[in-house]
């Protein structure tokens, strides 16, 4: 199967690159021109892209660029996650999250529709479209009404219902997934755990004081591994219905405090812990979590790998990778 993934520079689009390749895809990537190379960016030399991936520079806001690309290749499948993700700067930089994240995709769509319509294209949303759960409301499901209350929510939210619209109007094979937050090596340390890790890491390594700042702990989160997550991809390109919204997640949540405590007794380290009033964020939803029982009944799916594995992995990809 030719393959391409948008974004695949990123931290998932790296690892799902590998799965791709692992399950014989025939796979391509593009990135935004200006990022590191795959094999050359420090932040992710843990998780370099496989040498057989092809790689394309490319820009989803430049309408012209992406049906060029689109008409050339002709892919048997499109997995669509180039967006601008980090949810604090999409609230100082709305227009262009829009550009991005809403424009962008109903570029790809465009070009879809034009120059290769029997593409199966696989849109990457995000819990985030489901907002702040009503009480009683848990375990969230696809059918749980779109609440976003935030900008980067708000743009995928928008995007995900113009999927549904291309799929239904425009017939294309389209899927869309609403995953919850995942975890695994390569990820930046502008995410909270990741930033845990990465911390705690150095201060093993004798690399700064025995202090770790955190933002809020009290906050309860649905985590999931993200070999996990891209495995869900590709079986729900290939076997999730038309049109259909799948939401992958553990199931169960966790709150962020445990999962710095967790993350201290693995790497065996005394520290201690600050607030850092810059990691706060003015609205923070107290609890989410979700079910994936659609996707296990559509095309099998459950998670594999549990928390402390995460984990282990993410820590010690950070004692590798700490002075790179």
């Amino acid at each position: 199967m030719r393959s391409l993934v948008t974004g695949g520079f990123g931290f998932v689009g790296r690892h799902l690159a590998h799965h791709l390749v692992s399950c014989g895809d025939d796979v391509a990537v593009t990135y935004q021109a200006g990022e590191e190379k795959a094999d050359e960016a420090s932040i992710n030399s843990g998780v370099a892209l496989p040498k057989s991936v092809q790689t394309i520079a490319l820009d989803v806001c430049d309408k012209k660029a992406v049906n060029d690309v689109i008409s050339l290749m002709k892919p048997d499948a499109v997995y669509h996650l180039a967006a601008k993700t980090f949810v604090p700067d999409a609230e100082r930089q709305s227009r262009d999250v829009f550009e991005v994240n809403l424009f962008g995709t109903l570029n790809i769509l465009d070009a879809l529709v034009e120059n290769s319509p029997s593409t199966r294209v696989l849109f990457v949303s995000s819990a985030e479209v489901y907002g702040e759960p009503r009480p009683g409301s848990l375990p969230i499901n696809e059918d749980t009404p779109l609440r976003p209350i935030s900008i980067y929510g708000v743009t995928k939210a928008a995007a995900d219902v113009a999927v549904f619209k291309y799929a239904k109007r425009e017939n294309l094979h389209a899927v869309r997934i609403r995953p919850f937050p995942h975890l695994g090596p390569g990820q930046g340390d502008r995410f909270a755990i990741s930033s845990f890790a990465k911390q705690i890491a150095e201060i093993k390594l004798g690399r700064r004081e025995p202090v770790i700042y955190v933002g809020n702990l009290e906050a309860k989160r649905d985590y999931s591994d993200v070999s996990d997550i891209v495995r869900g991809y590709r079986e729900a390109l290939l076997n999730g219905k038309r049109g259909e919204a799948y939401t992958l997640c553990s199931g169960k949540s966790v709150e962020i405090g445990e999962v710095l405590q967790q993350l201290i007794k693995v790497a065996e380290v005394d520290v201690e812990i600050q607030v850092d009033q810059e990691r706060l964020r003015p609205v923070d939803i107290p609890d989410s979590y979700g079910t994936f029982a659609r996707a296990q009944k559509d095309f099998g799916w459950k998670p594999r790998i549990d928390l402390e594995g995460t984990l282990h992995s993410i820590l010690a990809y950070w004692l590798e990778n700490i002075d790179k």
